[in-house]
Order: structure tokens, then sequence, then C-alpha cells
């Protein structure tokens, strides 16, 4: 029997390439359909290129950016914005849950005097014989006393002193434009401008004065009106030369 032939050592088959999983580019776009995948490289023969961290894999990251710049954008704008809106909605719901925990506290009810419900006006300084400056003075003086008309405080000026004109000391010891005796001043003067003093010599002083005389007296009341300027100069032709002026001549008889 022959020498056995010498068999060739069997042959090992080739290792296959392994399958190469498509590189991935996924974007922060939520609810996008599916990301595209990366044709995979190949290297000489067909065969899979080798791993490549280096300048390859960047181009190929970089080329895939670039030809979506609407994506790209898109990404940045969504992370630098992200944590901004995080923390405000933090915030709102902070604020939210603090409002929520609070209980309601209404606001007290200021009771209002009834002096401040009377029109409030810069004082008006009357002119010596200027009526329209007087007439301005005597309807912030009448508004203290509801119902008073502006219109006899200018007659009652215009009797007494000419709208200011003669201020001297009468015969009775009355003095100042509206014409007070000092003890009727001293119960009556009025700081009608806010200065601090309360001046008979002052016009808007005196006409305040002259207007809480008056009310005092029912100079509010149209029926008492009468009356009331006959306290201020007990004299009846008084009354029916300031009635006539101030053109109300319907009044009341003098009770």
């Amino acid at each position: 029997m022959g020498s056995p032939a010498l068999l060739a050592p069997p042959r090992r088959p080739a290792p296959s390439a392994p399958a190469s999983t498509p590189f991935v580019i996924r974007t922060a776009q939520r609810g996008e359909a599916a990301a595209q995948p990366v044709a995979p490289a190949t290297g000489p023969g067909g065969g899979p290129a080798a791993a490549d961290d280096g300048p390859g894999f960047l181009a190929r990251y970089w080329f895939e950016l670039a030809s979506r710049p609407a994506r790209l954008i898109a990404a940045l704008m969504a992370t630098a914005v992200a944590p901004v809106v995080v923390i405000e909605a933090g915030a709102v719901a902070r604020a939210t849950a603090e409002l929520a925990g609070r209980p309601h506290t209404p606001r007290p009810v200021v009771p209002v005097a009834a002096g401040d419900l009377v029109p409030k006006r810069a004082p008006v300084v009357p002119l010596a014989g200027d009526l329209q400056t007087w007439r301005a003075a005597a309807w912030t003086a009448a508004a203290t006393c509801p119902g008073l008309p502006s219109e006899v405080l200018v007659a009652i000026a215009k009797v007494e002193t000419g709208l200011g004109i003669r201020t001297d000391a009468s015969y009775a010891g009355a003095v100042g434009p509206m014409q007070f005796l000092p003890a009727t001043w001293s119960a009556y003067g009025v700081d009608g401008d806010g200065d601090g003093r309360i001046d008979v010599m002052n016009p808007v002083d005196a006409l305040h004065g002259a207007a809480r005389l008056l009310c005092a007296n029912g100079g509010g009341d149209p029926h008492r009106l009468r009356t009331a300027v006959w306290h201020y100069n007990r004299s009846v032709s008084y009354v029916e030369r300031v009635a006539t002026l101030a053109g109300l001549t319907a009044w009341s008889t003098v009770e």
C-alpha cells in the first residue's frame, strides 16, 4: 500500500464583515417621523471602512448638519430657550401657589366725612373791586355750607366794603373786607387759604368766616336765608339790599 497522500488543511472561511450600522443624525425636533440614515463608508474592495474617530467622522458630521440648516437652527434655539422657559414656568407656578394659599383680605372701608365731599379748588385771592375774582373765591367759600348761594357772599362784600376797597374799621369797630367785629371773628374766623393763619384782613379767610357765620344761622336753608343775613347785620334794609344785589328776591321773610 502506498503512502497516503498529504491532505491540505481545510481552509477556514473568511470572516464575514460585521453588519454595518448606519450613523443616524437625530434632531431636537419633537414628533419627527424618522431620522435620515447616513450611508456607511466603504473601504477598498467594497468592504466596510475601518472605524474612524478622526477627521473623517467630524467631516461627515458637519456635512450632515450643514445640509439641514433649518434643523440645526431649531436645535440650537431649543437648547438656548428651553432653560429660560423652565425657569419662568417655575416662577409662575410658585407665585400661583402662593396666591392660592393666601386668604383674601378685603380692603377696609374708610368712612367719608361730609366735608370731604365739598369740591376742592385752589384758593383764589380776590382782588379789590374785581368782581370775577370775588365770585370765584366766594364759590369756594360757599361750598363749605351746602345750600348757601355764593352770590350772597359777593353781595355782602359789595355792601360792606365795595369788594374789598374800603377795609378800614367802621364806627362800630368792624374790620376787614367782610367787616367782622373782633368778638364775632374770634368765634367764626377760618383759615380759608390754608396758610396757617386766621386773618380777618385776608379776603379768602374773611369769605370763609362769613360763610361759617351764615351757615350757623341757617344760611344753607332757602327758607332761613334772610334770617341768616339778618344775623350778619341786624337791619331789615341791609337784608333787602343784599337780597337785591344777590338776585334772590324770592327769599322768605325774616323770622
